[in-house]
């Protein structure tokens, strides 16, 4: 008994990884693809090497566009409309920390609130994809560098990643 125990949980835990590693390729099969634009900083980490911190333009935005509650908590869920532009990069219309009915050629992106600056009038919040890693000794080619497209595969379950950056 204690054999099929363990031998069962040692399958259970090769499904996890298997089940984890499909999604991320499935995403590229089922997920939407996206452009938003960003503003790339270049750090360095110790341990994995260069990488770039993508600043992207729908992350901050005037309270004009805000449809929520008055006081949403740092880390609280915020769902952000956007729509694709003439030229192919998604903008914000509008966002919220309740649910948003996404029109044609709309979408609605899962963020996190980071802060409200009331004298400003201005939010800022996280989508949770904000590090690409660079090959080594290139990240300070990226740093300056204003204007980037940075292309999203978005699953239909909630999964999001990075798929380039132009």
């Amino acid at each position: 008994m204690k054999k099929i125990w363990i031998y069962s949980l040692l399958a259970l835990q090769i499904l996890f990884l298997v089940l984890m590693s499909a999604g991320f390729y499935a995403m590229d099969s089922f997920g939407e693809t996206i452009k938003l634009r960003t503003a790339p900083v270049d750090p360095r980490d110790p341990f994995y090497g260069d990488y770039v911190i993508l600043n992207y333009e729908v992350e901050n935005f005037a309270s004009s566009k805000w449809e929520g509650g008055e006081n949403i908590e740092r880390g609280g869920k915020v769902n952000l409309l956007v729509e694709r532009a003439e030229d192919g990069v998604y903008q914000l219309v509008k966002a919220s920390d309740g649910p948003l009915d996404a029109q044609e050629a709309q979408l609605v992106l899962d963020a996190r609130m980071e802060w409200h600056d009331q004298y400003n009038e201005t939010y800022r919040v996280d989508l949770g994809m904000d590090r690409y890693y660079v090959e080594e000794n290139t990240g300070s080619e990226w740093e300056g560098m204003d204007d980037r497209i940075v292309t999203i595969v978005l699953a239909p379950w909630g999964q999001k990643k990075i798929a380039s950056i132009e």
